[in-house]
């Protein structure tokens, strides 16, 4: 955990600061076996920035399939197919392929009825760490690029009002420290960056959960710069399970 207090303290003054407004639409299918088949819908915007800075639109949709291979571990494939519109001149698309693993502190346990594998303790602590293969495709003559980058995010989660947070009802707080590190520097502005994400999450029922999450994003170009770009995000997200 010293990462969030090391990214809490190390500022640039000299930092550029732009606001986005982020979205999560949801749709998961739970099987008998454990296993978790979702597709999101995630749309960004970016609602004001320096002048000097283009403004962009991005979505993003993201298949996804998530087994649980014990009580502490899950194994996680994801494949995200997005368009971004850079400027009225250039359109990105990116394909990107995700592997990772996910690991649990505490054990958890399954709930038969709901074919769902939940905690047995009101804290959560986990630790999802993934790599991913990033393609770049351009609007126009410039060469596709692709890059690896490794990513790592630290999670903690503890129901206000309930005994756990599988239990409907239940508001959680949440909150996350994520590192993105490309294995090179790629051409691709700010892919080295660091995330802080915290907020409320709600399970109204099995079927329907909300959350409202703030994230605050520091950037950089390569490995080698200090990091010259922060981003305030909202992000709302809205997920349907069956």
């Amino acid at each position: 955990m010293v990462g969030f207090g090391t990214l809490l303290t190390a500022t640039n003054g000299s930092a550029q600061t732009n606001g986005q407004v982020w979205a999560n639409i949801t749709f998961d299918w739970v099987k008998r076996s454990g296993v978790t088949y979702e597709v999101d819908f995630e749309p960004k915007a970016l609602v004001f920035a320096p002048p000097e800075e283009p403004g962009w639109s991005n979505l993003d949709i993201t298949p996804s399939i998530e087994y649980p291979v014990s009580t502490t571990i899950d194994l996680i494939g994801e494949v995200t197919l997005g368009r971004t519109k850079q400027t009225d001149d250039l359109d990105t698309t990116e394909l990107t392929v995700r592997g990772g693993v996910r690991f649990h502190l505490f054990t958890r346990q399954r709930h038969l009825l709901l074919n769902e594998t939940l905690p047995k303790r009101r804290l959560v602590i986990r630790d999802l760490v993934r790599v991913e293969s990033r393609n770049f495709f351009y609007s126009n003559d410039d060469p596709s690029e692709s890059t690896i980058r490794f990513r790592n995010r630290v999670e903690l989660l503890w129901p206000l009002n309930r005994p756990n947070l599988g239990d409907d009802g239940a508001v959680v707080a949440l909150t996350d420290w994520e590192w993105f590190i490309p294995i090179s520097d790629p051409t691709e502005r700010f892919a080295n960056r660091q995330r802080i994400r915290a907020g409320l999450t709600y399970r109204h029922s099995f079927n329907w959960r909300f959350a409202a999450l703030y994230i605050w994003n520091r950037s950089r170009d390569t490995t080698t710069e200090p990091f010259t770009t922060a981003e305030h995000i909202v992000d709302v997200q809205v997920k349907r399970v069956w």
